[in-house]
Parts: C-alpha cells; sequence; structure tokens
C-alpha cells in the first residue's frame, strides 16, 4: 500500500521536550504554511507544509538542536543535496532558519519507501531492475559531482506514487573532506558509533548492514563504497533477507571487515536469479574495493541491457534495425530505445491503477510505447502476464465479445451466486450487464493463474467511427467495470491522442476512474530520439558514416511533431541503401533520398507514380475513404472499399499494392480483413494526401454524411422514410452534380433512391398543381355564378323588402281606422251604458209608482223592449270593435314580421357577398404563386 512520505529517511520516535510554536501546524514560515507533522526524531521533526507563493506541498524538515556540529552536518545535507539536480534525487527547494531553528524546505513525496517494499519479500527480476537502475543513474549523478552518499539503504530509497524512484538524505555524504578518516579511529570507537547509527538520525559513518569494509576501516572511503550498498541492497530485493542476516553487530563487523571471508553468493541462496544478474550482485559485493566496479557508471551499462523487454530476440542478418512506418510490436522490443524511464513509470502506474490511459498528441508513438516497452517488462518482471490487444473500431463491442472469445466463454459461478440475469448474445450481454466483462476476465486469471492487460489501442475510434452514444457508453461501462479493483487481476490500459479527452466527458464514471491513472506521453526529446536512432544501429555494429547526418536528422524534425515514425522511416531508407562492406548508411544516400522531409513524401509519390491513371484514382478514392472528417485514419472493411468502384478486381489490385509498398496495412482473415493506413504521420506529412483532403474538404463533410445516412438505411431494410428529402435533397442533387469521384455501390443505390423519390414527388407536386389550377378554375366560374346568384338574391330581397314595406304602411293604416273604430265603439258604449242608468233610474221610479203600475206597463213594456235592443246592438258593437281590433294586431304583427325578415335577408345577402368577395381575392393570391412557382 502507497503511503505518504517526506523527502528524508524514517524518522524514530524520541521523548525530548515539546517544540516551539514556530513549528506546529498552523504556523508561517515565510512563504510556507504549516499542515501537520510527518516524522519525528531526537534531533527536530518533519512538517508538511503549504507553499502559498507557488501553490504547492512540500515537506519542511527542522534541526533542533544546540549543537553547532550538527546544525553544520544539517547545511552540509541542504548544500550536498542542492547540488545533485536530478530527476532520480530529492530536490531541496529552500534552506533558512526560524528562531534560530535552521530548516530545510524539500520537495514533498507520496509513495513507498523500498524497506516497505521489502517486507512482502524478495521482489521480481524485473522489479529489481528498474530500482536499481533508478538508483544507479543518482549515484552517477553524485559521483560526477564528487560526492559519496555513504548511506545509501532500503530506507533512503522511495519508489512514488508516480512509478519515480528518489534518493534521499544525502546527510553525511561529503565529511570525507572535514574530518578524520574512519578507518584512522580505534575499533571500540568505530562499533560505538555503528551502535550509535542504528538508534539515532544522522550517524556520521552510516548504517552498519550496508557499509562496505572500508567504512571499517579497511581502505580509504570513495565512490565504490556505495557500489557495495547497492550490492547488499541488490542482494535483499532478490533473495528477501541481508545476505549476513541474523548476525549480532560485532559479528557483523568482524564479517564485512574480514577481506579472507568473502560475501555469500546469490546463487547459492536464489536459483532463479539471471546469471547475468547474479555476476553484477557479486561483484558489487566484491571486499576488495579494487576487484569492483570501477564506477557507477559500469554498473549501469550491465544493468541496462537487463532491462525488462530489452532481450526478446534477436535480430537476424537482414533484418532492418528500423520498423519504418510499422507500428513497434512486442517483437520488436529489442529495437525500440528511448523510453526506458517512461516504461518504469509506466509499469508502475499499471500496479497502483487498475484503469491507466496513455495520452499524447498524434505521431508521439502511444501504440508502440505499449507494445514494445511496456507490455516486454511486464512480461520479465517475474509475473505471469496474458496480453490483449484490440481496438474500438466501427462495432467496438463486437470486437470485444470477439477478442476476449466470449461467444464459447462463460464465467465459473460463485459460490452463493444467482442464476444468470438473461440468456442473451455475447454484445447484447455486454450492453445489459457491464460487469460481465470484468467477471470473464477474473474467472479466466483465476484459472490460468496470471494476470491480465487488457490493451485498448487508437481508443479514440470510438469517437471517430462510433455514431451511437449508447454503444460508446455500453463500451466505456464494459471498461470501467473491467478494471475496478486495484487487488484484481485485470488491468485495462487504453492509449488516446490527446485531443480527444474532452470526448470522454460522456461516461463520468469511466472519466473518473480513468483520471486517477493517465500517463501523459510526450514526444521524445533529442537525446531519446538520438537514442532511437543510434542505439539500433549500434546492435547490428553499424554506424553513420557521418556523425553530422545524426545531427541534420534531428535539427529538421527539431519542432515537427510526431518525429520519431518520420525518423525510422527514414533510418529504414537509408538501411536499405546501406554499405554493407564498410557496415555504414552513407552521406550520398541521405542527400539522394531528400533527406527526412522528402523521404516520406517521395516514396508515396514513387508508389503513386507507378499505378495507371485509373488505378490513380482509385488509390485517391481508397485514401479519401481512410481519412476520417477529424484527419485522423479510419479503419474500414476491406470489402466495403469493393464498392468505390464498378470493377472490384482493380480496388483489390491497387489495395495489395499500397499494402506492398507499405502505406497500407490489412489486418484480420480474408472474411472480416480490415484496412487502414499505415501510420497517422502518412496523413499529416505527406503533401499529396493533403492537397486531396483539402480539395475534398466539402465533398468529405457530404461524404460522411452520405456513408452515415447510406449505412442506416441499408441497415434498417432500405425503408422510404430514411431517404432524403427537401432541402437535403437538393443539396445532395447540387453535391452529386459537381463530385467527379467514385462512390461505393452502398452510397449509390441510397442516392439513386433518393432521386427516385425526389421525381416521384415532383411528379405528384406537378399533379397537385395542376389539380389546384383546375380546382381554382372551377372556383372562379363558381364565384362567378354565385356573384350572380347573389346579384339575383339582392333583388329579390329588395323587392321582399319593398313589398314588405307596402304591407307594413298598410297594416299600419288599418290599424289606424282600427282603433278610429274603437273609439268611436267606446264612445257608442259609453253612450248605451248612460242610457242604462236613466233605464235602472226609471225601473226604481217605476216601482216607487205603485199606484201607477198599470197604467205604465205598456210603457214600461215598450222601454223594457227598447232596452233589450239597445244592449243587444251595443254588445254586437263590442264584439265587432274586438274583432276589427284583432284582426289590426294580426295584420301589424304580421307587418312587423316581414319587415324582420326583409332586414334579415339584406344582412345575409351582405354576408354572401364579403365571404364571395373575400373568397375570389385568396383563389387569385393562390393562382398567382402556383405561377410563380412553375415559372
Amino acid at each position: 500500500m502507497a503511503t505518504e512520505h517526506h523527502a528524508l529517511d524514517t524518522l524514530r520516535d524520541a521523548e525530548g521536550s515539546p517544540l516551539p510554536a514556530a513549528v506546529t501546524p498552523g504556523a508561517r514560515v515565510g512563504q510556507y504554511e504549516l499542515i501537520r507533522e510527518l516524522g519525528r526524531g531526537g534531533m527536530g521533526l518533519v512538517m508538511l507544509a503549504r507553499d502559498t507563493r507557488l501553490g504547492r506541498r512540500v515537506a519542511i524538515k527542522f534541526l533542533v538542536t544546540n549543537s553547532d556540529e550538527l546544525t553544520e552536518r544539517f547545511l552540509v545535507e541542504a548544500r550536498t543535496t542542492a547540488l545533485l539536480n536530478h530527476e532520480n534525487i530529492v530536490v531541496v527547494h529552500e534552506v533558512g532558519e526560524v528562531e534560530r531553528i535552521p530548516y530545510m524546505v524539500l520537495e514533498y513525496l507520496e509513495g513507498t519507501p523500498l524497506r516497505r517494499l521489502l517486507e512482502d519479500g524478495r521482489l521480481g527480476t524485473g522489479r529489481v531492475v528498474e530500482i536499481a537502475t533508478a538508483i544507479l543513474r543518482a549515484l552517477v549523478r553524485a559521483h560526477d559531482a564528487g560526492i559519496v552518499h555513504r548511506d545509501l539503504k532500503p530506507e533512503n530509497v522511495i519508489v512514488t506514487d508516480a512509478g519515480a524512484v528518489k534518493v534521499l538524505d544525502f546527510g553525511i555524504a561529503k565529511l570525507l573532506a572535514r574530518g578524520r578518516p574512519v578507518h584512522d579511529m580505534p575499533r571500540a570507537a568505530t562499533e560505538a558509533a555503528f551502535r550509535h547509527t542504528q538508534t539515532s538520525y544522522g550517524a556520521l559513518v552510516g548504517t552498519l548492514p550496508y557499509m562496505s569494509p572500508e567504512q571499517l576501516g579497511t581502505d580509504a572511503i570513495d565512490h565504490r563504497s556505495d557500489l557495495w550498498a547497492l550490492g547488499v541492497m541488490l542482494f535483499e530485493m532478490l533473495v528477501g533477507a541481508h545476505p549476513l542476516a541474523g548476525a549480532s553487530s560485532t559479528s557483523l563487523i568482524a564479517q564485512i571487515a574480514d577481506p579472507d571471508e568473502a560475501m555469500p553468493r546469490i546463487a547459492d541462496r536464489a536459483d532463479a536469479v539471471p546469471d547475468a544478474l547474479a555476476r553484477i550482485v557479486d561483484r558489487c559485493l566484491t571486499k576488495a574495493k579494487a576487484d569492483r566496479y570501477a564506477s557507477a557508471r559500469d554498473v549501469l551499462a550491465d544493468l541496462e541491457l537487463l532491462t525488462p523487454g530489452r532481450t526478446v530476440r534477436a535480430l537476424g542478418e537482414h533484418d532492418s534495425p528500423y520498423p519504418g512506418l510499422v507500428t513497434f510490436q512486442e517483437a520488436d522490443a529489442d529495437r525500440f530505445f528511448g523510453r526506458d524511464h517512461d516504461a518504469q513509470r509506466m509499469v508502475a502506474r499499471i500496479r497502483e491503477h487498475p484503469l491507466v490511459g496513455v495520452v499524447g498528441p498524434s505521431g508521439v508513438g502511444k501504440s508502440s510505447f505499449v507494445r514494445a516497452a511496456v507490455v516486454p517488462a511486464l512480461r520479465a518482471s517475474g509475473e505471469a502476464w496474458e496480453i490483449h490487444v484490440l481496438r474500438p473500431g466501427r462495432r467496438p463491442l463486437a470486437g470485444l465479445a470477439s477478442a476476449l472469445g466470449l461467444f464459447a466463454t462463460n464465467p465459473t459461478p460463485r459460490p452463493g451466486a444467482g442464476p444468470p440475469t438473461g440468456d442473451f448474445g455475447p454484445i447484447d450481454r455486454l450492453t445489459r450487464e457491464p460487469g460481465y466483462l470484468g467477471a470473464v476476465l477474473r474467472d479466466r486469471a483465476a484459472r490460468r493463474q496470471t494476470r491480465i492487460l487488457l490493451f485498448v489501442d487508437q481508443f479514440e475510434e470510438l469517437y471517430t467511427q462510433v455514431a451511437d452514444v449508447v454503444e460508446r457508453r455500453a463500451y466505456t461501462a464494459c471498461l470501467a467495470a473491467a478494471a475496478d479493483d486495484v487487488s484484481a487481476p485485470v488491468r485495462v490500459v487504453v492509449s488516446m491522442r490527446s485531443d480527444f479527452l474532452d470526448r470522454l466527458g460522456e461516461d463520468l464514471r469511466f472519466v473518473d476512474e480513468l483520471a486517477r491513472g493517465l500517463e501523459f506521453l510526450q514526444p521524445l526529446g533529442p537525446a531519446a530520439l538520438r537514442d532511437a536512432l543510434v542505439q539500433p544501429l549500434e546492435a547490428r555494429s553499424f554506424r553513420f558514416e557521418d556523425p553530422a547526418m545524426v545531427d541534420d536528422m534531428l535539427a529538421v524534425l527539431a519542432a515537427t511533431p510526431g518525429a520519431l515514425p518520420l525518423l525510422q522511416f527514414a533510418a529504414s531508407r537509408l538501411w536499405e541503401t546501406r554499405d554493407r562492406t564498410r557496415k555504414v548508411l552513407t552521406r550520398d544516400s541521405y542527400d539522394a533520398m531528400g533527406g527526412i522531409s522528402g523521404a516520406l513524401a517521395a516514396h508515396a509519390d514513387q508508389v503513386l507514380a507507378t499505378l495507371a491513371p485509373a488505378a490513380q484514382r482509385h488509390a485517391r478514392a481508397i485514401f479519401l475513404r481512410l481519412v476520417t472528417l477529424e484527419r485522423t485514419r479510419a479503419v474500414v472493411e476491406r470489402r466495403e472499399l469493393h464498392g468505390l468502384a464498378a470493377d472490384v478486381a482493380a480496388i483489390e489490385s491497387v489495395v495489395d499494392h499500397l499494402v506492398a509498398a507499405r502505406l497500407l496495412v490489412v489486418q484480420g482473415d480474408a472474411a472480416g480483413a480490415s484496412v487502414e493506413i499505415v501510420h497517422e504521420s502518412l496523413v499529416t506529412s505527406w503533401p499529396t494526401l493533403r492537397r486531396w483532403l483539402d480539395e475534398g474538404q466539402e465533398d468529405s463533410a457530404q461524404l460522411a454524411q452520405l456513408r452515415t445516412a447510406a449505412a442506416q438505411w441499408e441497415r434498417k431494410g432500405r425503408i422510404q422514410g430514411l431517404l432524403w428529402r427537401g432541402e437535403a435533397l437538393v443539396e445532395a442533387k447540387r453535391w452529386h452534380a459537381r463530385y467527379r469521384g467514385e462512390l461505393p455501390a452502398r452510397e449509390r443505390d441510397f442516392l439513386a433512391a433518393v432521386f427516385t423519390l425526389g421525381t416521384r414527388a415532383s411528379r405528384i407536386k406537378r399533379a397537385t398543381v395542376i389539380g389546384v389550377i383546375a380546382f381554382l378554375s372551377l372556383a372562379v366560374i363558381g364565384s362567378a355564378v354565385a356573384m350572380i346568384s347573389i346579384r339575383d338574391a339582392e333583388q329579390s330581397a329588395e323587392a321582399a323588402a319593398e313589398t314588405a314595406a307596402d304591407e307594413t304602411r298598410h297594416a299600419e293604416a288599418e290599424q289606424a281606422r282600427a282603433q278610429t273604430e274603437a273609439e268611436h265603439a267606446t264612445q257608442a258604449a259609453k253612450a248605451e251604458r248612460e242610457a242604462l242608468a236613466r233605464v235602472t233610474a226609471e225601473q226604481d221610479a217605476t216601482r216607487r209608482a205603485e199606484d201607477g203600475r198599470a197604467s205604465a206597463e205598456a210603457s214600461a213594456a215598450a222601454a223594457g223592449a227598447t232596452v233589450k235592443t239597445t244592449q243587444a246592438e251595443l254588445e254586437a258593437a263590442l264584439a265587432r270593435a274586438e274583432r276589427e281590433r284583432a284582426v289590426a294586431v294580426d295584420q301589424a304583427a304580421k307587418a312587423g314580421a316581414a319587415a324582420l325578415a326583409a332586414k334579415k335577408a339584406q344582412d345575409e345577402a351582405n354576408r354572401l357577398y364579403q365571404t364571395e368577395k373575400a373568397r375570389r381575392e385568396a383563389a387569385e393570391k393562390q393562382r398567382s404563386k402556383i405561377s410563380t412557382q412553375l415559372q
């Protein structure tokens, strides 16, 4: 488990007095804010701090002592370490003093001390070589500066979480020039000093188990004392124990200092150590200083030959030391140079993170780096690794299932596990159950007792060739689920171009997991490019005729991104014209091919020149088809290229010719073979192809749309609903009229169906227009007839209105006459009532006149008859008046109804007139619009 560690050796707990407030958490020391304590010792402590000016974390080592000697030693350590500016040595940022307490500001490291790694037993051979190589590089830097470490031990070596190896604590490095040599000290004093070194921090002479014989007084101390300590550490890493394990301090001193008693040989303790490595360890542990390696540089040279993956195979007599434009493979590890440090860091990252991303610009060599450096290093680390390499392509889930054999593989059910969630095909199951991939891989690793690395190369293809976001997310979900546990034996590594990093955001879980293990691969620097150019040649005992050629080649590529493929290609061309007698690559050959810049273009143009004109047109169509809109390489099924021309045999012939010329590469079997451009640098560095791409920029966008639409149309059974219409149809016609290239059969069929549909639609539209015109003509005629009818209706309505007005006037006259007669009848009735009143009065008078009844009987009878007659006449007059009044009222009502009907008829006539007028205006506008469209 990785732990937080400062840039010092492990400090032991002390029972000293409390430290001043100036060095407690929260305090400020200059620009540094103290955070917390990292470790404490008898003379001070180390604090984690925050550099508020530069925004970084640092480790500050405080020395709390009143000893001038220790203070001087502290300053010596600071000055010594500051001199050694090297990637494998801890960095000193600053030295200062606060309240008379000296302090040293160092880089803050997070990682694991080598001592802790050794607690689990011995390390694998490859891992030992990686760590020892880094330590030796630090020693080479120190020894070149005239500095001897003198306290090299596992506690002073940290393996950071990023995979870097750092050498710490140069606290006693230069004391040889300041004090009495150790061998002049009495043995008792020396032994006491040794005991002191194991119980207190920073003793003057080192740590006993790792001290050389000369440090015990047998000879003068020099840089070879550090090589002895390295030999002891190598022995511990390979065997798992100190070569003199179990000896007491006294016995240890005696055995180390005795020149006649040889140190144990590593072969006697570990059979699996390679002979070459065993010889290095035994030579470092030779007691006679003169018989050891002369320098750390010599040890490094021998050890680098054992770098994991360096000795995979031997080249044949005629094998080129350069792969040209072809990606390095695992078998090419012996000729892959310049990435040793990157490979070590990458291997460490793979151990720490289950999901790792190798990200870098186009042409930086990501694929070659993983295949030819990382994979061989893993295999040589002493662990069993099974490697699977695949690419997303256009059907990523199908490729994943096929590559891992999921069609025939099922994971062994775990105890207590329920039944499968469904009976699906492998692709469908990967979509529904992303964790299924991880289950298969872990089960395979358990059954075969191995670790599995799944390397997904060219990961950007997931976004350049897969349009379905659901399929993309299913793919990333499978990878994230397979690499979800650092303790599992499964690792997933993806390589992708850095300009596609933002596309990962559609799957946040995958981004979160990948971000922890990102490795940014930078272009090779001048020194590494020189190694990649010179060392493969020297391994074949060849050289450059003129050393200036190397400088010229590197100078040309100084500002070129993705320089390595071009360099390898140019070198491979030089190798083809080498002088076999003198074993040199000649200047004349270099000048003849036009140098680096002309090598690739000249080769590609030369290949094209050998083709007939028709074949050249086919080659152009093939290359354009193999480049995406983003100008990246596209993987295309070989049979899909057949549709670029009617003559399939001609296309096949051109493809074979370009493959033989190493411009294209074919992968897979005959049934499902895929074709792609051999390397991305060909897309960016071949002027002819760039010109084609520039000329067809607009065509490329249209072709990509056509390709996608045609593929979907065919996949869905060529349904009519997916054909282009409207503006898309118009644009397709314009583009097709100007396009002079060849189209695959599927795209031709799609366009033919689109144009056929467009023609049918035009005919239907024309018939519709004719029908609309006819309809509008009939509508106009109908409108004219309607206008005539409206006018007749208006005239009839006007006549009816006049008749109704006459009847109204007559009814009003009749009503007036009836009212007059009613008034006369009322007056007559009044007169009759007055007469009746008189008759009543007369009757009263008659009754009072009893005496004159008889005489007046005749008169009364006559009067009664008169009264009856008058009353009947009055009632008849009243009835007649009522009848006449009813007739008058009825006639008045009829007259009112007639007037209302006339008004309604007039309103309806006006409404019909306005409606017909609006209809005529609309018809006229439509007829004008149709005429315009027809024109």
